[in-house]
């Protein structure tokens, strides 16, 4: 029987360098990836959520959408 891990991938703030580069990106997905991988899980996919959050009252309601990401892993039970 397989069972699966979500882990919350790197958020942008985390990723991104003083001047708005993803570069790093690669750099913190795969060191999510492989320090998983240390722990017996397989990378299987990676799915976007999104939610939404309002902010203000009345006229100046704002709808804020977010989207991260949670990397799914794998293994055997």
């Amino acid at each position: 029987m397989k069972v699966y891990k979500l882990v919350a991938g790197p958020t942008t703030s985390q990723i991104l360098d003083k001047k708005g580069n993803t570069g790093d990106a690669v750099n913190s997905f795969e060191s999510v990836i492989s320090n998983m991988a240390k722990e017996g899980w397989t990378y299987h996919s990676m799915e976007p959520i999104t939610t939404q959050q309002t902010k203000g009252c009345f006229i100046n309601k704002q709808t804020i959408v977010t989207t991260f990401y949670m990397l799914v892993f794998v293994k055997e039970a």
